[in-house]
């Protein structure tokens, strides 16, 4: 079976090292740089099933680096930063991070982090058909292209985007709570703000209204969402 692979964008040499050194003891296979444009071109090369990314790089802005991987990866995108502020949180997970860790941090913490996230992973890939094709009413989700289809036109989505929109259409016309959503979608019920589900799920409504889906997330003041189709 072949090593998950893991590429880490982070130019501080004593904490990349760190986090090289973990991660290989822990049994996968990992690349480090400490440019975001070199991550940028490694990340389309080496196709890493993780990524962990620096907010604070020498070159480009490791958001800017988040945000162009997040349209062009599958990849789960840790970001790392000395800001814990929830602002910097947000603003993270809003730009396409699945996950968010502040310095100091253990390196049982980080490796914990990515297993959780590779370990979800491949739960989601063993669900529903074997073609990967969910209809949610009359329009359809591609879950090897990320995309949102409905008659001749078609959205991609990001990958937390579609894993969000994914969970909320097997639940079709049931509403789940924020909660819910976190644990199934970011496995996590404690360490991202709840807030960040309202900032993906405006996302996803902009998405959904380019391609005119016939679909609509309502909204339960203070509970969660339920996602209907017309």
């Amino acid at each position: 079976m072949a090593l998950a692979r893991i590429l880490v964008i982070e130019d501080d040499e004593e904490v990349s090292k760190l986090e090289q050194a973990v991660l290989e003891r822990a049994g996968y296979e990992v690349r480090v740089t400490a440019s975001g444009v070199q991550g940028l071109e490694l990340a389309d090369s080496y196709k890493p099933d993780a990524v962990i990314l620096d907010i604070g790089l020498p070159d480009i802005s490791g958001l800017d680096v988040c945000t162009t991987l997040s349209n062009t990866t599958s990849a789960f995108i840790l970001m790392v930063s000395g800001h814990s502020r929830e602002q910097d949180v947000l603003l993270g997970l809003g730009l396409g991070a699945d996950d968010y860790i502040t310095k100091p941090f253990s390196g049982n913490e980080l490796v914990a982090r990515v297993a959780s996230f590779l370990r979800r992973r491949e739960k989601y890939l063993q669900k529903k058909d074997d073609a990967g094709v969910l209809q949610i009413g009359s329009a359809n989700l591609v879950r090897d292209f990320h995309t949102l289809n409905y008659d001749d036109r078609t959205i991609t989505l990001t990958a937390l985007e579609f894993r969000l929109l994914w969970f909320l259409a097997e639940g079709e016309g049931r509403l789940l709570t924020r909660a819910q959503i976190l644990e199934q979608v970011w496995n996590d019920t404690s360490g991202v703000p709840t807030r960040v589900v309202d900032v993906h799920i405006a996302a996803l409504r902009k998405k959904m209204s380019e391609v005119e889906a016939p679909l609509e997330i309502a909204s339960v003041r203070g509970i969660g969402y339920r996602l209907d189709s017309q």
